[in-house]
């Protein structure tokens, strides 16, 4: 590669869409959610054994949606190709593990089911926008 054409390549990674430096806080913020809920997990295992809550359960998950965020976030970072179809499946597979954690494995009575509802959604749709606006695809598909 000539010189020229790698400092135009370093330039175009150092100055992404604001779309792209959107999608990239988002992510970092429910990653570092998960690294919370993580480390309160460990720190508190006694209390929710007390409680009879399973933290076996809620560390897995912490982990496993820490994880997925890291490679998300990298994957952004490196201008992927494939960036906008596993940021799409990811979101919708994480609003999925959202609605099936709070119904089965830790339901809760709290009577905002349908506003969190509405908001999950409205999320989805805003992250799945983002994600497919052209200033985004071009980032991810430009050389």
């Amino acid at each position: 590669m000539h010189w020229s054409n790698l400092i135009t390549s370093m330039r175009k990674n150092l100055n992404p869409p604001v779309s792209v430096t959107i999608l990239a806080t988002i992510v970092l913020f429910i990653t570092s959610w998960f690294c919370i809920r993580t480390y309160s997990t460990i720190t508190n295992w006694k209390i929710l054994m007390e409680f009879g809550t399973n933290p076996v359960y809620i560390l897995g998950a912490g982990v496993f949606w820490v994880l997925i965020g890291l490679w998300l976030f990298s994957i952004i970072g490196r201008r992927k190709p494939y960036t906008p179809q596993a940021g799409s499946v990811i979101a919708v597979l994480y609003i999925l593990w959202y609605w099936f954690d709070r119904i089965i494995m830790q339901p809760s009575p709290a009577p905002n089911g349908v506003f969190n509802l509405i908001i999950s959604i409205f999320y989805l749709v805003v992250f799945i926008i983002i994600l497919n606006m052209p200033a985004s695809r071009s980032f991810f598909t430009e050389e």
